[in-house]
């Protein structure tokens, strides 16, 4: 049987999500804020090196949808509330490109990985409460990133979903699903660095 890309996408990848998210276990009480500017600031690291390699991989009529979707500056915001420092985000190093980040040299490998990227939008609508409560934040200056498209998240997945499907043809959902499990180890590998418990990297 012939699955559709989203199905293989999911059922592909749920050891790794599985995987990432209880090594981060973002929905826990006792984590201080240090420790979440310092997942921020991983978080940051990672995205925004993501992002310059995926869009720089797409064709010219697919950029205003990428565009759409871009993250590292809601992150960047949040840094800047968050450490009173406008402009930290400059000096949050980056994710190693050879190291970290999948490969992203085809359209279907970058609708593979953005399944992993913008389906992290969707935990987020519980995360952007979760931490706005534990730090006392307010609602979008702090927890920007994890809130990126509020009431929307529904329809820019669905609209994800479409144009993915619409996008990558058959014979490549095997470099769509390769590319997705690389990137939740790529994020796995990046974010492990923080520990969560103290905010301390290594």
């Amino acid at each position: 049987m012939q699955y559709d890309l989203l199905t293989r996408l999911k059922h592909e990848t749920a050891p790794c999500h599985t995987r990432l998210e209880n090594a981060l276990d973002l929905m826990r009480d006792d984590w201080s804020r240090e420790a979440y500017v310092a997942l921020l600031e991983r978080f940051f690291g990672y995205v925004a090196a993501w992002e310059s390699a995926a869009r720089a991989h797409l064709p010219a009529h697919l950029h205003a949808f990428f565009d759409a979707r871009r993250k590292a500056a809601l992150l960047a915001a949040d840094l800047d509330v968050l450490t009173g420092d406008a402009g930290h985000a400059a000096t949050v190093p980056l994710a190693d490109a050879d190291a970290r980040l999948p490969a992203l040299d085809s359209t279907a490998r970058v609708f593979g990985s953005m399944y992993v990227m913008e389906g992290s939008t969707l935990g987020g609508r519980f995360i952007a409460p979760h931490v706005a409560r534990l730090f006392d934040l307010a609602n979008g200056r702090g927890n920007a990133y994890f809130d990126a498209y509020g009431p929307r998240t529904g329809s820019m997945w669905n609209a994800f979903r479409e144009t993915a499907t619409a996008t990558v043809p058959a014979d490549q959902y095997d470099d769509a699903v390769a590319a997705a499990i690389a990137t939740f180890d790529g994020l796995h590998a990046w974010l492990a660095g923080v520990r969560v418990e103290s905010g301390v990297t290594a």
